[in-house]
């Protein structure tokens, strides 16, 4: 008996994607207009070549940002902090928006599993689509469609914070831990007879089989929204919250009763080269990279 999960990814089709693409695509054009006709407040972040654009504009793009530029790095994501006072309208559009934007990513991942070479045919034929979408931008030279920036929600905060302190997080990593079993394995996979993986893996054979080690990803530095709420609780007290979110797209700040721009600052434009958290006196992996090839160090 086929299963339902079966047929669905059995019965999708070019056309279900087209469709699903010019969905999108149509919803990004209303959300976009509507900011263009009802011009709420705004403030986006703007590079020094930027400083007479306008800021609402500059928001449109970003929302609609969803191919590659020409010549761009295929693991760069383009990214704009800011904030944009939404109604219920505008709120309710960015929402379809993002309904949107998950069914286009569950078509192209069944195809992606079920039929490689249709995807790479039907990607080929969405990048010619909607150029009009492309032209309301305001830089040229769009080419493939970028699927990351296409899958990101427009980010919708729930209520009007009081503050928005904009941080750049540049200083996150991933460490996930390695048995010296699965260094070796990996390790032989990239090639057991090249002299570089020769060298680490006779550094590995030095290891006892029983050590624990750690591969470290360091993270691509992001900009974080500081949210800080005063709500009343259940005494009748009024109470800070604080909440954290990255932020690749300027938030849309629900209007409420005030239509002024919560209290908010500025960061440089580029994240800070230098380490800005004091690393912690519990950190136990050795800074010095053990086996570069893998990313691989040792604990203390």
């Amino acid at each position: 008996m086929t299963s339902s999960l079966d047929l669905t990814l059995n019965t999708v089709q070019s056309t279900d994607l087209v469709l699903a693409f010019d969905e999108l695509a149509l919803g990004l054009a209303k959300f976009c207009d509507a900011l263009n006709q009802q011009q709420p407040a705004c403030w986006v972040a703007l590079a020094e070549d930027e400083q007479n654009l306008n800021l609402l504009k500059k928001a449109r793009s970003y929302y609609q940002d969803i191919w590659y530029r020409d010549q761009q790095d295929g693991r760069e994501t383009r990214s704009c902090y800011g904030l944009v006072m939404a109604n219920e309208e505008i709120i309710s559009l960015a929402q379809d928006v993002n309904l949107a934007k998950d069914t286009f990513k569950t078509l192209v991942q069944q195809i992606q599993k079920t039929d490689k070479d249709l995807w790479l045919s039907q990607k080929a034929q969405l990048n010619t689509r909607h150029k009009t979408l492309r032209n309301q931008l305001y830089y040229t030279g769009l080419g493939r469609i970028h699927l990351k920036q296409l899958y990101r929600h427009i980010p919708i905060l729930t209520h009007r914070p009081e503050k928005i302190g904009f941080t750049w997080y540049s200083n996150g990593r991933s460490i996930k831990k390695l048995t010296v079993a699965q260094a070796e394995t990996k390790l032989l996979a990239m090639g057991e007879e090249k002299s570089h993986i020769q060298q680490q893996l006779q550094k590995l054979n030095t290891l006892p089989e029983h050590e624990i080690l750690a591969q470290i990803q360091t993270q691509v530095p992001v900009v974080r929204a500081n949210l800080v709420y005063k709500l009343l609780n259940e005494k009748g007290h009024i109470e800070t919250i604080r909440k954290a979110m990255n932020v690749s797209l300027p938030l849309l700040v629900p209007q409420e009763k005030n239509r002024l721009l919560p209290v908010f600052n500025q960061i440089d434009e580029q994240p800070p080269i230098a380490r800005t958290r004091i690393a912690r006196s519990d950190f136990k992996i050795c800074e010095e990279v053990f086996l570069p090839s893998l990313r691989v160090h040792r604990y203390v």
